[in-house]
């Protein structure tokens, strides 16, 4: 994180204009003593000599007072994990507080304040009552509004405007999401696809494998993110919902999405059990809970980072290159807990309780959770 130090600024650019402290004294006309205070942080420059020093040295102010108003992308996503983590653990009131004033004091810093309103939906659920969870969503739009206004990141702006639809979804407001949404257009080629032919002809082999398997990823991924929407959509179709069942399933099983990221196949698995269960369907429902738990047993240890695979043996390059945010948007700890939770709390998976086969399942995930 970036900080102001005047002090360290003067003392190098000195040292490299070659001159001393008694000849950059006698140039601004004040004393030699007053000039060592200030690389050595005992005092500052008076405010009406900034211009001065910045002249003399060639450089702006704010590179004089060593300040810059945002954050380096590393240092926000690091923030974000430190800040997931005390979500995990600390209450809810007290971390929102610490991220307020963080907004406050990085508010141009455009990225932060994106990541900052991602971490908010994504733990929204943590707020105490229904209503402050309500407020919490108010804050996020009215952040990714700010962001999407204000940042010259075309990509970032973007982003921002998508999550704010997804967040007038959750407070079910479908008209003001697609008023957000309905302008949004896609280009007919998307440039990763334009990078692999690129470097391809440039010859480097290498970076062309990268973008092609980051842009196989991306595209599969996005295809694996509309199998809740077939679910949902073809509830009252079930034998077309077990053609897009089988699908998704031999993808997930074909591209081994388990050792890439595992995290987004529980709400796969959730919502199809669900789906299932809306058909009065109990045996199919059940089946799929079981590759619920046999998930989660696969998965104890893992980290839930998104990283390269035996497939995707270049991804890693590929994320490395689009500066992408690698780890999980939550806690490992608020995960697990998640996991081990929702199928007893969620009142759709109720009708199953007189089913051994559902106790069973309950049971594996509570001992598999045990702190």
């Amino acid at each position: 994180m970036n900080t102001i130090n005047i002090g360290k600024t003067i003392s190098e650019k000195r040292k490299a204009k070659g001159i001393t402290q008694e000849e950059l004294a006698g140039y601004l006309g004040i004393s030699k003593p007053a000039v060592s205070k200030w690389e050595s942080g005992q005092s500052y420059p008076d405010i009406l000599l900034l211009p001065v020093l910045a002249s003399y040295f060639d450089i702006s102010v704010d590179e004089l007072i060593g300040y810059e108003p945002g954050m380096s992308n590393e240092e926000v996503r690091k923030l974000y994990q430190r800040l997931a983590e005390d979500f995990a653990k600390k209450p809810f009131e007290e971390v929102y507080a610490e991220c307020e004033g963080l907004l406050k004091k990085y508010y141009s810093c455009w990225y932060l304040q994106y990541q900052l309103g991602l971490l908010y939906l994504n733990h929204c659920s943590l707020a105490v009552k229904p209503e402050r969870t309500q407020e919490v969503l108010e804050r996020v739009i009215e952040i990714m509004e700010l962001v999407e206004h204000g940042s010259e990141d075309i990509s970032l702006a973007k982003q921002a405007r998508q999550l704010r639809a997804y967040c007038y979804l959750c407070q079910q407001k479908p008209v003001d999401a697609i008023e957000v949404l309905e302008n949004l257009s896609e280009p007919l080629i998307q440039t990763e696809s334009l990078l692999v032919k690129a470097y391809q002809m440039k010859g480097d082999k290498k970076k062309a494998m990268e973008y092609l398997q980051g842009h196989a990823f991306t595209n599969l991924n996005n295809l694996l993110g509309t199998a809740v929407d077939f679910f949902q959509l073809y509830e009252d179709q079930p034998e077309r919902m077990d053609i897009y069942y089988e699908i998704f399933i031999k993808l997930i099983d074909i591209f081994k999405i388990e050792e890439l990221y595992p995290g987004g196949l529980y709400t796969i698995y959730l919502v199809a059990a669900a789906t299932y269960i809306a058909q009065d369907r109990t045996e199919k429902a059940l089946d799929v809970l079981d590759k619920y738990a046999d998930l989660a047993r696969r998965t104890l240890d893992k980290d839930f980072t998104l990283h390269a695979s035996n497939i995707f043996d270049c991804l890693d390059g590929y994320l490395a290159t689009i500066d992408v945010q690698t780890s999980a948007p939550r806690s490992g700890e608020v995960i697990r807990r998640d996991i081990k939770n929702i199928i007893s709390d969620n009142p759709v998976f109720s009708i199953l309780e007189k089913e051994e086969r559902f106790q069973k399942i309950k049971r594996s995930l509570q001992e598999l959770y045990k702190q």
